[in-house]
């Protein structure tokens, strides 16, 4: 009976940690371990996920970021704020309902650590690294 508990306990802490797919707004800078591979990047958002909590471009180049929305009718996009206070938007993406792709034209950011989310569903989000 006590190990049906503890398995409970654990499989429910488990299944709360990771509801929203990115990390908490407090950990997104401590968490960003992610480096700029190219000018094309790429997320996809799934069962109220993003398959990634870390994107990276490189400083000062223009870039691009394809969301692949694979949720039929549910709409998400991609937004970058300096923070996770997302009090003004360095870029805003445009709500796009799936199962749909949409490529976002993001202009070029200064060299730092910001931060990423889905403005329909707040806890999908992440670090957006920029070196």
């Amino acid at each position: 009976m006590r190990r049906v508990l503890v398995v409970s306990l654990l499989a429910a802490a488990l299944a709360t940690s990771a509801c929203g797919s990115g990390t908490s707004p407090a950990t997104v800078k401590s968490q960003a371990t992610c480096s700029p591979s190219g000018t094309s990047l790429k997320i996809q958002a799934q069962n109220l996920h993003f398959n990634t909590d870390c994107l990276a471009a490189p400083a000062g180049s223009a870039f691009t970021v394809t969301l692949d929305n694979q949720e039929n009718g549910i709409p998400h996009n991609l937004s970058i704020y300096r923070s996770p206070s997302r009090s003004k938007p360095l870029f805003q993406g445009k709500v796009v309902v799936g199962v749909a792709s949409i490529t976002y034209q993001v202009p070029a950011l200064p060299p730092g650590t910001y931060y990423f989310q889905c403005d329909v569903h707040p806890a999908m989000n992440g670090a957006f690294v920029v070196k």
